[in-house]
């Protein structure tokens, strides 16, 4: 059985998902871990036969939506850890060995790469997420649940099977990073950071920046705010 999974959620990445692809399994051999890859797809182009290619597995979820396809990918996953990282190449799947260290030596259930703690190259991200979104966001989060993270809306990270295990699932889809966090949260999980850089996506972007902003604070608005405190999430 693979000690090891990571889920790529896809939707329209063959631009980018033969480098992840690629450096994962790259990862794998040099740092000998027995592990496997799930790609979670949805595309329309050739995303899937590419990933198929090189070696991972790929899984169609029944739902459409990111959070729904990394769900239903960790459903299909063997590992003792989980990485779950885009499919895009925004993220550097050469991190995946800091992501584990902190799990393997029991430091943490969860593991995040903080992209406000490392680098964000010119391009990468806007300005509106950069500079308000996604710190407003964050420090929204840690004063509600207690947290201590830079950035709560990363979409690489990684965590222990045993405490994937003890999360609610239901409302993961309307908005995975946030909920993620509310129930590691709940369960008093043990979350750590690491530095990692961020890179220009390749490929059409897909989410606007103000609908993506809306999407995340009308979550916490529903979710996440109305409970009194952090001790009755």
């Amino acid at each position: 059985m693979p000690s090891v999974s990571v889920v790529i959620a896809t939707l329209n990445e063959e631009d980018g998902i033969r480098e992840c692809v690629e450096k994962v399994f790259r990862v794998f051999d040099e740092y000998k871990i027995d592990g496997e890859i799930i790609v979670a797809d949805n595309s329309r182009d050739r995303t899937p036969y590419i990933a198929l290619e090189l070696g991972a597995k790929v899984v169609v979820p029944d739902k459409l939506g990111y959070g729904h396809a990394l769900i239903y990918g960790v459903n299909h996953a063997q590992g003792e850890y989980i990485v779950i990282g885009d499919g895009d190449s925004t993220y550097d799947f050469n991190v995946i060995p800091q992501l584990l260290a902190p799990l393997i030596k029991g430091e943490a259930e969860l593991v995040i790469g903080s992209r406000f703690d490392g680098e964000i190259e010119k391009g990468a991200m806007p300005w509106l997420h950069r500079y308000i979104g996604n710190p407003l966001l964050t420090w929204c989060l840690n004063l509600k649940l207690g947290t201590q993270i830079s950035d709560a809306h990363s979409g690489i990270r990684a965590f222990t099977r045993t405490i994937w295990d003890k999360m609610d699932k239901a409302l993961i889809p309307d908005d995975f990073c946030s909920e993620m966090l509310k129930q590691m949260a709940k369960n008093r999980a043990r979350i750590g950071e690491i530095p990692v850089t961020y890179y220009p996506r390749k490929g059409k972007i897909k989410a606007g920046t103000l609908l993506h902003g809306w999407r995340c604070f009308s979550f916490l608005l529903w979710h996440v705010f109305p409970n009194r405190s952090r001790h009755e999430i």
